[in-house]
């Protein structure tokens, strides 16, 4: 892929359409702007993100949501809690090869709001190996599974989408994405670990303060974060 044309065209595409849906009076939201065309998609007048989630890791060329998302006050963080803990090697977490952990990321230290009392916050998490290849299975709260890739996930559309539910994966499956469902400040998954041999992994984690309901990525508040993951036993 051409990365200058990547970096163009995206990341013009993540400011309108990364962690956040249309307001549009005559349409309801849907979740498939994760993945509508960079270019636009004609009637609609919307670009998409293009299936790069804003993470920063190899799948997504390094694309990162505050790439778009700007003006950030930097006053949020998140937490990360695994269930069962992960190990300590070193002072950095480890993964036991195999196992399945319930991973949740909560926003800390923000939740703007538009006018309305509403907002869209929103997550996006990948795994990678030192290749930058997606490594182990996602589960997600929703019940879509990268075992099973959907190839769109709801047919694109949040209405679908079980409530309560926090997180998805399509298409490629390659991250964990956000339902956008309003006001979430937590998010929830499953993740298997890969077998014996995968090796140190990085988990990069994005998430997004909305203080509207997707109309603008200007005044959103960003955090970012690669997290490392050594290879347990």
């Amino acid at each position: 892929m051409n990365n200058k044309l990547t970096i163009a065209a995206v990341t013009a595409a993540l400011g309108a359409a990364t962690l956040g849906w249309t307001t549009g009076a005559s349409a309801f939201p849907h979740i498939d702007f994760w993945h509508m065309p960079a270019s636009g998609v004609a009637g609609m007048n919307r670009a998409g993100a293009g299936g790069l989630y804003g993470t920063g890791g190899a799948q997504d060329h390094g694309i990162l949501c505050s790439h778009c998302h700007i003006e950030a006050d930097g006053n949020i963080d998140f937490t990360l809690t695994a269930s069962p803990a992960f190990q300590s090697a070193g002072g950095v977490d480890a993964y036991v090869p195999g196992q399945r952990y319930t991973i949740t990321v909560t926003m800390t230290g923000g939740d703007l709001r538009g006018p309305s009392g509403r907002s869209i916050n929103g997550m996006a998490l990948a795994i990678e190996d030192a290749n930058g290849q997606t490594t182990g299975r996602f589960i997600t709260d929703s019940g879509t599974d990268s075992q099973s890739c959907p190839a769109n996930a709801f047919n694109g559309d949040r209405r679908m989408v079980p409530a309560g539910s926090t997180t998805f994966v399509s298409h490629d499956c390659h991250a964990v994405l956000s339902t956008g469902l309003d006001d979430q400040t937590s998010w929830t998954f499953d993740w298997v670990a890969p077998a014996a041999g995968a090796g140190d992994l990085n988990m990069f984690v994005a998430v997004v303060d909305g203080n509207t309901l997707g109309d603008s990525s200007l005044g959103d508040d960003v955090v970012e974060r690669v997290l490392p993951l050594h290879e347990g036993s």
